[in-house]
């Protein structure tokens, strides 16, 4: 027994030493968490404590809408939770989570190759037509979550992301519709239905998934529909191509009859033209001859019209004479009574005013020089032309002759 206290001793001494020792340590610090948050990302901040009334209210869109984080850089508050009986035995928790969700659009190509599928697996929408016949189309889909629908998008889908919910759910929504579609038709018909399947399948997913916050902007089909059964597709291949060669055939045909339309259009056209020059031609001579005509018509009228205005101004000047000559006449007769009355009023004023007129116009008509007298003095010895003497001049300075010099 002493033997066990020996050995228990130091070792009960070490553990009290310890405890001691732990119970001596130091909390420690709280050290500052931040998060940010990203343009293209929604945050909510959910509580990681509260009473039961505020537990039971966290399932609903209304609770999440209400911490939503406007900021772009948050602090995540902690709390000290203690572990043990000792102060420092225990640690920081969080006493808020910060959920985050990504809005940017995501793109996704569901295709049978590899190659140009967003996957390398075959992920082609497969159905069936009416009449049993098996195929697969590929489909091409790009979402969003608008930022209005992120508390929707993440109430509906707590730990999921877009790309993941494309992959799941819409793909899974868009095969039920494209199935449902296609068993209403025979495949002969199925091949001219494909923009109704497509128009059926956007009425469908778009609202569907815009009530769970996702935003579906493009659903098209891919690559068209290509059937499992190698010679069902070889056999539609084959009539495409035949129709390709009938259409290519038919092309040719109305290819060559416009060709005969347009070299007989073409002759036509040419006979048309030769006919018509040649009526020109005619046309331009009888126009010809016509303006001949009526140019002599014309001239011949201008000469006619010339004549008749000549005519017209002689017989103005004619008249216009004869009337000068009775007005001359009227103003002679009219002097001539003036002059009988003045010699019946006073004869020798009269005498004397024709004595003026008459010495008036010897003045005008004289040319300056005496006339030269003949004196006959008896026999043909004794004839002498003697001139006048000298004038005098009307200032008295100089004399001049009497035949002017």
């Amino acid at each position: 027994m002493k033997k066990y206290v020996a050995i228990l001793a130091p070792l009960g001494v070490g553990l009290v030493a310890a405890a001691i020792g732990g119970g001596l340590a130091v909390r420690p610090f709280d050290r500052p968490e931040y998060a940010e948050i990203d343009t293209s990302e929604s945050a909510f901040m959910i509580p990681m404590e509260g009473d039961t009334h505020d537990q039971a209210e966290f399932p609903s869109i209304e609770f999440l809408k209400a911490r939503k984080v406007a900021a772009k850089r948050v602090k995540i508050d902690h709390r000290w939770s203690q572990t043990g009986f000792l102060p420092a035995q225990g640690s920081w928790i969080s006493l808020v989570r910060l959920v985050k969700v990504d809005r940017r659009p995501v793109t996704r190509e569901w295709t049978e190759s590899h190659k140009s599928g967003t996957s390398a697996k075959d992920e082609a929408i497969s159905a069936e037509s009416r009449d049993s016949v098996n195929f697969t189309m590929g489909i091409c889909c790009t979402a969003n979550i608008p930022e209005e629908s992120a508390a929707t998008f993440l109430y509906t889908y707590p730990s999921k992301s877009l790309a993941e919910m494309l992959d799941m759910e819409v793909r899974a929504r868009i095969q039920q519709v494209v199935a449902e579609e296609a068993a209403k038709y025979d495949l002969d018909k199925l091949r001219a239905r494909k923009t109704e399947i497509m128009a059926a399948v956007r009425e469908d997913v778009i609202p569907f998934f815009k009530e769970r916050g996702i935003h579906i902007a493009t659903v098209a089909m891919l690559g068209g529909i290509t059937y499992q059964n190698p010679e069902i597709q070889r056999a539609i291949d084959d009539a495409a191509k035949a129709s390709q060669l009938k259409v290519a055939a038919e092309a040719k045909r109305e290819a060559q009859e416009v060709e005969n339309k347009t070299m007989k259009l073409a002759a036509e056209g040419r006979a048309t033209a030769a006919k018509l020059e040649a009526l020109s031609q005619a046309e331009v001579a009888a126009t010809k001859v016509q303006g001949e005509a009526k140019l002599k018509t014309i001239l011949a009228l201008a000469d006619a019209e010339a004549e008749i205005a000549r005519a017209d101004a002689l017989s103005k000047v004619k008249l216009r004479a004869a009337e000068a000559e009775a007005e001359g006449i009227r103003k002679i007769a009219a002097a001539r009574g003036e002059e009988a009355r003045m010699v019946q009023e006073s004869p020798s004023a009269y005498l004397q005013l024709k004595a003026l007129e008459t010495e008036l116009q010897r003045w005008k008509q004289w040319d300056g020089k005496y006339p030269t007298y003949w004196l006959n003095l008896g026999g043909s010895a004794a004839n002498v032309m003697l001139p006048l003497p000298p004038v005098p001049s009307m200032d008295g300075a100089k004399t001049v002759k009497a035949d002017g010099r």
